[in-house]
């Protein structure tokens, strides 16, 4: 009856959702028709105020703060940020005269007066270059971002984390974007020892996560321990968690934006040394020969590399078998005609050698000592390449051209084995791609993509693929071919509303099969309130993807296998509405608060099949559903002497597959919580000054236990010898309860950090402390169970106790 349940619940919830695809695409042109005369009085008198930012070495300003101030009410401020290409649009202006003022750090402060009348208004604006002295940290830049993206976005749900909030939150050793993302809502981790995150219900193979464009598919060092990205190297991290817009797809959770930092073009070097490794990242540009050469007006770089040296330092006293290393690049520049042109590079390897320190004593027949253990070499890693073009047009909007190449590798060897016995996975990604923007009208904004994407996988896992559940030979390797189109419209039909439509098209081939397309249409509706303070959006639509990762969720540490969908492998194919509130409180928007309800449906999801045929090649996996709903809230203060935000999320969430244990024909169907289903968690980030030029930080985190499956008991199980009759104690038995039926104990924790901004004249000093588990509290990772004892026991093992640690960065 659950089972059934689930699956009519499922069921249901796919058919309201395409009911409300099809009642808003629909409802859309119906609108555009009823309200046409209304649209065209108003547009006949507000028009749009637009322009670029330009810097004085010809580059375009990006995040400037540009406000428009009414002159017959200076207390009524618009106020958003400049895109990359320094672009800038407000849309709904009345006729009036008005004060246009633009700033950032690094430049001089603009204002300009600015008289509307019966046209738009298109602006090239000049900034001139002149160092600031701060006390403090500016946030302008960051509530810029969010007020234009309240402005601009109908239906999308994002979150971004800029550089200096990635450093401010406590964090593992080093500031970590990934670790970074859990404080954000409908964001939560399986424990603390992976930094694999899972967002409203989804799988963490279901994020999309990307470096400039260029897809990562597993972005971990330490097997999950903290993630591959260098804080010095990033700019910011914007987590889009739902509502997407259809020009992003191949997952079906979430997508995260990992934007390189590619200086500013002074030459200048940041170092750091922390507990885990050291880190150097050196920016600079091209000589202004060289770049006018190649008809460049204006360049800049920057490149890092970071090591681990435990290895290293401690050798004398101890082997440490273990290092990684990795390398990032990035490089952007200016064309005279104002094309941009980015180039992206990132290459990361972790190395464990155990069993080479230990060699003493006479060899064995296998070449190895007789007291020895096993040698193991191991190693994975990421390579990932990507460029870009991107061309403004004349009116507004741009073109641009992609191509990246991406791959994760891990090979695992046993060199003193006879039939030295090897794991290993690997799975690379080209993809090319062209994206076109334009402005048809004052109020709308059209945009539209074709790409193409070509996986590869391969698995070798020799005899033990079907003891690790993933059977025969179906899985070891394949291919596929992806071809993406899309496009979508905002449009402004009057100040008050916000709408964008669009419909994504995803032709997927596996192998030499005919392949299949899924169209995944999606719309967002907008509805601006209290003097465009606040909001209520709506958005539905369909994601789909045809990547899964066979890796368990249980485990601590692991490594992705990445399979392709083909043969009895689905693609997973999501249904999704949400329904939020957000909003602006105080005369200067001090604060943003904002809530968000969510349904979901997945079709397509797998598991391993642990009772699969050896003979069947194609039986390894189980086709299954799922469901997950809840409500997300999140508040934001960025002014005043202690900022930072707290979220708060709800979920239930939910998985059904066939339960072929039993060996029944039909095969009944068991529904149960997945190992990520939190019911709530709450996270708290605040940030303050403190004395002595310390900046101090606090994150508290609290949540309600994840589900396990509890053993009930054990038992032997005899083997019958017909020749004598006796009976065989061969193997021992585990009786399980109910799948994930049980939960562990509520976890919390607080994080506290503190860092010194020390400057001097050849530039900036910042040692830090940072410090988890402040009260030590013990988190329960997982329960082992011993049923020799009467009565059996139980003995729980904790998560990361009280751990401070120490660094030091130095920028000059």
């Amino acid at each position: 009856m659950v089972a059934t349940s689930a699956r009519a619940r499922v069921r249901g919830a796919s058919t309201l959702v395409r009911t409300a695809l099809t009642a808003v695409a629909l409802a859309l042109p119906v609108h555009g028709v009823a309200q046409s005369q209304v649209a065209q009085s108003q547009i006949a008198q507000r028009q749009a105020v637009s322009g670029r930012a330009w810097g004085s070495d010809g580059a375009p300003v990006e995040d400037a703060t540009v406000q428009l101030i009414s002159s017959e009410d200076t207390a009524h401020v618009r106020t958003i940020g400049t895109d990359a290409l320094g672009y800038f649009a407000f849309r709904d202006v009345a006729p009036g005269a008005y004060t246009l003022r633009i700033g950032r750090i690094g430049y001089a402060e603009h204002e300009r007066p600015v008289h509307v009348t019966d046209r738009n208004v298109e602006l090239e604006i000049a900034l001139a270059t002149v160092a600031v002295a701060l006390p403090g940290v500016s946030v302008e830049a960051e509530r810029g971002r969010l007020r234009a993206r309240f402005e601009d976005a109908a239906g999308q749900t994002a979150y971004e984390i800029a550089g200096a909030d990635l450093k401010a939150v406590p964090s593992l050793v080093e500031a970590d974007p990934i670790r970074a993302v859990e404080v954000l809502p409908g964001v939560n981790t399986v424990s603390d020892f992976s930094a694999a995150f899972n967002v409203r219900g989804g799988s963490a193979d279901q994020n999309l996560i990307l470096l400039d464009r260029v897809p990562i598919f597993n972005p971990f060092h330490l097997g999950g321990f903290f993630s591959v990205f260098n804080a010095d190297m990033v700019r910011r991290a914007e987590l889009r968690s739902g509502g997407f817009s259809p020009e992003y797809g191949g997952r079906v959770s979430s997508v995260l934006l990992v934007e390189s930092d590619h200086g500013d073009g002074r030459l200048g070097a940041d170092v750091g040394v922390s507990l885990l490794a050291s880190r150097m990242a050196v920016k600079g540009a091209l000589p202004a020969g060289l770049a006018e050469s190649i008809g460049l007006v204006n360049s800049r770089w920057r490149v890092s590399a970071r090591r681990s040296y435990a290895d290293v330092v401690l050798s004398p006293w101890a082997d440490i078998p273990y290092h990684l290393v990795d390398y990032q690049g990035v490089f952007e520049a200016w064309t005279s005609g104002g094309s941009r042109i980015r180039l992206t590079a990132y290459h990361g390897k972790d190395d464990v050698n155990v069993g080479e320190s230990f060699r003493t004593g006479t060899p064995s027949a296998a070449g190895r000592q007789n007291d020895d253990p096993p040698r193991l070499l191991w190693d994975w890693g990421n390579t990932a390449v990507g460029a870009s073009w991107t061309n403004p047009m004349a009116g507004g909007g741009h073109i641009e051209v992609h191509a990246s190449w991406t791959e994760f590798r891990s090979n695992m060897f046993f060199p003193d084995f006879r039939d030295r016995p090897r794991f290993a996975t690997d799975v690379k990604q080209l993809n090319a791609g062209v994206d076109l923007e334009r402005r048809p009208t004052p109020r709308s904004i059209w945009k539209t993509g074709v790409a193409v994407a070509r996986p590869r996988y391969g698995n070798h896992l020799p005899h033990v693929w079907s003891e690790l559940g993933l059977g025969g030979g179906a899985q070891r390797g394949g291919s596929g071919r992806e071809i993406s189109g899309y496009t979508q419209l905002q449009w402004r039909p009057s100040s008050r509303w916000l709408l964008e439509t669009g419909v994504r098209v995803d032709h997927w081939q596996a192998g030499n099969d005919g392949g299949n397309a899924v169209a995944s249409p999606r719309a967002a509706a907008k509805r601006f309130l209290a003097n465009r303070k606040a909001a209520v959006r709506l958005a539905v639509g369909r994601y789909s993807q045809s990547l899964h990762s066979l890796r368990n969720e249980d485990l601590p540490l692991g490594i992705d296998i990445w399979v392709v969908a083909g043969g009895k492998v689905p693609r997973v194919v999501s249904d999704q509405v949400q329904l939020g509130f957000e909003r602006f409180i105080g005369s200067s928007d001090d604060w943003f608060v904002a809530a968000e309800g969510y349904y979901r449906t997945f079709r397509g999801v797998i598991t391993h099949n642990f009772i699969d045929d050896p003979e069947d090649p194609e039986d390894d996996l189980l086709s299954g559903t799922g469901i997950a709903y809840g409500l997300d809230l999140y508040g934001r203060r960025d002014r005043g002497p202690t900022t930072g935000w707290v979220s708060a999320s709800l979920l239930r969430t939910e998985r059904t597959f066939p339960d072929t244990r039993l060996g029944l024909d039909p095969v009944p169907e068991v529904s149960f919580p997945p190992v990520f289903d939190r019911r709530l968690d709450l996270d708290l980030v605040l940030r303050r000054r403190l004395r002595w030029g310390v900046d101090g930080a606090v994150r508290f985190n609290f949540g309600t236990g994840l589900p396990y499956t509890r053993p009930l008991g054990r038992y032997w199980i005899h083997d019958g010898r017909p020749a004598t009759g006796v009976l065989d104690d061969s193997a021992i038995g585990v009786l399980l309860g109910p799948r994930n039926g049980e939960r562990y104990p509520l976890r919390h924790r607080l994080d506290v950090s503190f860092r010194k901004h020390v400057e001097r004249e050849w530039g900036r000093f910042v040692p830090y402390l940072s410090i988890l588990n402040v009260y030590n509290r013990k988190n329960v990772f997982v329960y082992f169970f011993d049923h020799d004892d009467t009565p059996p026991t139980r003995t729980g093992v904790s998560m990361i106790p009280f751990l401070p640690t120490i660094g030091v960065e130095v920028s000059f």
